[in-house]
């Protein structure tokens, strides 16, 4: 079985990797920990260090969040990717024949899902394959 895990850098999105782990829990399972670098291209000719440095960062993050997975039986594997996060995760999904993605959404309501979507939602609606969505943990209330 192979699973995609979309991870922005939160806590988040993190969460969905231990239940990832439990479903990779057999033998010949892998686990590919994608994440989308916020890349600017230009249309003028510009030097490449700005948009290098977003890509360096997403790879040392994935390298860090794969480095805490290591010693179990699924094999890791990561990537960057750029473009719109929830087109790139339907098309890495695509790209890499996983076979289901695992994820969270970050629980936006109202205007905060109005003004910023739901990365969680597109991918629901435009992947070709099962997809896992887990909700984040309820915060504690004051």
């Amino acid at each position: 079985m192979k699973i995609l895990v979309p991870l922005d850098g939160s806590q988040t999105a993190e969460a969905a990797i231990p239940v990832a782990l439990r479903l990779a829990g057999e033998a010949k399972s892998s686990i590919m920990l994608v994440t989308v670098a916020n890349i600017r291209v230009s249309q003028e000719p510009a030097p490449a260090e700005p948009a290098i440095a977003p890509v360096q960062d997403a790879h040392a993050y994935l390298e860090t969040a794969r480095s805490h997975l290591a010693g179990g039986s699924a094999q890791v594997a990561t990537a960057v990717w750029s473009g719109s996060p929830a087109a790139a995760i339907v098309k890495a999904a695509q790209t890499y024949g996983v076979d289901t993605i695992v994820m969270t959404t970050h629980g936006r309501t109202g205007r905060q899902h109005d003004m910023f979507g739901s990365v969680a939602d597109a991918v629901l609606r435009n992947a070709p394959i099962p997809v896992l969505v887990l909700r984040p943990h309820p915060r504690p209330t004051s």
